[in-house]
């Protein structure tokens, strides 16, 4: 009966995990609770054994993880790093329990690396730290350039005029779009993870919310968040 009922504890919760999982690519939001229950899963993890094994990265994509959630939020005179926070060990449980997510970061840390090794004959890791920030640089003057596009291309496709053209665009795609996008992924939940860990609620002077009805991040808080971070959405 016990052997039976610790199963079925554990079934309990790999469903939920996997459908917090599965709602970030079905809804691209993560509500406080949930989040705190992968911190919760990942930490219990890390308690009894004294470390976290990755369940669906390899070693060498879990550095990479680790180390973008290093540079994302980076340490400061008031808290730790995402990756202090276990942002790298919330992505891969999330990713463990949905395939779509797994393929995102699978082909974006591999695209990375790649890119790396074009440029700077290196992977990403082991690469210098100013060719990492160069390389994320790089990432966020595309997202910013594809959002100009886009805008761009919905003028052409609004305006009577330019109807037949509608496939055309004012500018093309940027090389580095698909890695842009990844990176949007990959920053999204290492702010997530971050904000919604113990040392993100004390690194925004968070003081608990049995009192609330719903959590919401103080703007003044969310504005130092992106100064914080080198490489916040433009």
């Amino acid at each position: 009966m016990s052997n039976q009922f610790v199963s079925l504890d554990s079934l309990d919760r790999r469903a939920a995990l996997r459908s917090i999982a599965l709602a970030i690519t079905a809804t691209g939001t993560l509500d406080l609770e949930a989040a705190q229950h992968v911190h919760t899963e990942t930490g219990g993890e890390k308690a009894k054994t004294g470390t976290y094994k990755p369940k669906e990265f390899t070693p060498g994509e879990f550095a990479l993880l680790g180390r973008l959630a290093e540079l994302i939020v980076p340490a400061d005179k008031i808290s730790g790093s995402a990756k202090d926070a276990g942002a790298s060990e919330f992505i891969d449980t999330l990713s463990s329990q949905n395939e779509t997510l797994a393929d995102i970061f699978h082909g974006g840390l591999a695209w990375l690396d790649a890119e790396m090794r074009q440029r700077y004959n290196t992977n990403f890791v082991a690469a210098k730290p100013d060719q990492q920030t160069a390389m994320l640089d790089l990432l966020v003057a595309a997202e910013r350039y594809e959002s100009e596009r886009r805008a761009e291309q919905l003028v052409y496709e609004k305006a009577p005029v330019y109807k037949e053209f509608s496939s055309y665009t004012v500018k093309r795609e940027h090389p580095q779009a698909v890695g842009a996008r990844f990176f949007d992924w990959v920053r999204k939940m290492t702010v997530d993870a971050f904000y919604t860990s113990p040392i993100g609620f004390k690194d925004l002077g968070y003081m608990g919310n049995k009192a609330l009805s719903k959590y919401e991040v103080p703007k003044e808080s969310m504005e130092y968040a992106l100064k914080r971070s080198p490489f916040a959405k433009g």
